[in-house]
This record gives C-alpha cells, sequence and structure tokens, in this order.
C-alpha cells in the first residue's frame, strides 16, 4: 500500500505541484511587469490568480495591495495587504503600504502602527522615520485640538 501511494504521488500529484509552482512564478512575474508599467489593473487582474498556498501568495497581495493604493482605492488595498502580512509578518513593504493607505483612510493610529513596526524591523529606513514623524505629530495635533475648550471659542 505505501508502494503504491509513494508512486501516486510520484507521478502525479508531484508533477501537478511544480506545475502549479510554475504557473504560480509566471502569473507573479507578469504581474509585476504591469505594476512597473503602471498597468494597475491588468496587475490586478493577474496577481489575483496566483493561487492560495503558493510561495509567490505573498508577494502577489503585497503588489495586489500596492496596485490598489496606486489607483487610490485605499480601503481596497488594505485587505490583500493584511493577508499578504499574515503570511510574512516581517513584509515590510506590506508594513509601508498598509501605513500609506491607513493614513490615507485617516487612521493616523493604525498608520503610525505600521511605521513603528517596520521601523522595528528596519530602524534604518528614513521614508518610514519620516512617516511616523508626521503620523505623531497629526495624532497630538488632533488630541490638543480636541481637548481645547469650547469656551475660548467664543471669548
Amino acid at each position: 500500500f505505501l508502494v503504491l501511494v509513494a508512486l501516486l504521488w510520484f507521478f502525479v500529484l508531484l508533477p501537478e505541484r511544480e506545475a502549479m509552482t510554475f504557473q504560480a512564478a509566471e502569473l507573479l512575474t507578469d504581474g509585476i511587469g504591469h505594476y512597473e508599467r503602471k498597468e494597475y489593473d491588468l496587475a490586478l487582474e493577474v496577481l489575483q490568480q496566483v493561487p492560495e498556498g503558493s510561495a509567490e501568495k505573498a508577494k502577489a497581495l503585497y503588489y495586489e495591495g500596492s496596485s490598489y493604493v496606486m489607483l487610490k482605492d485605499y480601503e481596497s488595498a488594505t485587505v490583500p495587504l493584511e493577508r499578504a502580512l499574515v503570511l510574512n509578518p516581517r513584509d515590510t513593504g506590506s508594513m509601508y503600504a498598509l501605513g500609506v493607505a491607513y493614513f490615507k483612510l485617516g487612521s493616523l493610529s493604525l498608520a503610525k502602527g505600521y511605521f513603528a513596526a517596520l521601523l522595528e524591523i528596519n530602524p534604518n529606513d528614513e521614508q518610514a522615520k519620516g512617516l511616523y514623524d508626521i503620523m505623531a505629530r497629526l495624532e497630538r495635533q488632533s488630541v490638543a485640538e480636541s481637548e481645547t475648550p469650547e469656551a475660548t471659542e467664543n471669548e
């Protein structure tokens, strides 16, 4: 019985898995090409076809989310970017893109959190440092404005 299972795996399942891996890599390469040519709608169409469970899925999700960011569809961007982080929790590209998306959606604390997480992994990322500082300043400013007594407005 074990020999039969081994033969089945070797002759049926292994080639099928190798074909899926090749297809996933090809789709990812094609999707990234569209992204780099600023063909974001086409990139989305291709990247969404990268099979679940493939090694390329996390990277495909990053480019999918980044395509949505470039199309200014920030809410849609958060879903694939969050999924990319589940698959690869140290993906600083997804953290950065999520920080941008949440900032554009008006969620300063979430944006700041993603930039902070990125800086824990890469403390020398100057862009993330700058954006983190901006988020922190805007957050403080928002708190200060909400604490301003209304009485001073009436004087």
